[in-house]
């Protein structure tokens, strides 16, 4: 990431933190619940009759992205159905950041988990209803899918660290 954009980053923020950029090390995006669809490819596990268009959604969902405004470094967090914490560098996925518009600080991050290929953008961050829209792959003997989830999240400053 370029280091201009890299400072547009904090300079954006600047009328969100009432004139003070140097408040913040990090934007964090809070989703919960998240609705689409996804499509299933008549492969593997599903079948002809299972196979096309189905609503989908991730009811007990909660995910956090945290974008380190100095360096550019993603952290992604979830919590699962059985209520765990999960990181996605520590379950092995490659994450980083793929673009930030510095005028309304939208952004978008790129997720590999092996046959998974996931990409979030965040818009409306500074509005009233953030949201994040991901684009979900998955491709593999089991299954061949695509999904399209949106959330509503919380965009939250973290503040510099002492």
């Amino acid at each position: 990431m370029s280091s201009i954009l890299l400072r547009a980053i904090p300079m954006a923020l600047g009328f969100f933190l009432v004139a003070q950029p140097a408040l913040a090390d990090k934007l964090q995006m809070e989703c919960g619940q998240s609705r689409g669809h996804v499509f299933n490819a008549p492969e593997g596990l599903v079948d002809s009759g299972s196979a096309g268009w189905d609503e989908d959604s991730i009811s007990t969902g909660l995910s956090i992205f945290e974008l380190d405004l100095d360096s550019g470094a993603v952290t992604y967090r979830w919590r699962d159905a059985r209520q765990y914490w999960l990181d996605a560098k520590d379950e092995g996925a490659e994450v980083r950041l793929l673009s930030v518009d510095d005028t309304d600080l939208s952004w978008q991050v790129l997720s590999i988990f092996g046959d998974v290929t996931e990409v979030c953008s965040f818009a409306n961050v500074l509005g009233d209803t953030p949201k994040s829209l991901c684009v979900t792959s998955k491709n593999n003997k089991l299954i061949h899918s695509a999904r399209v989830l949106v959330a509503d999240c919380k965009a939250v400053l973290v503040p510099v660290s002492d």
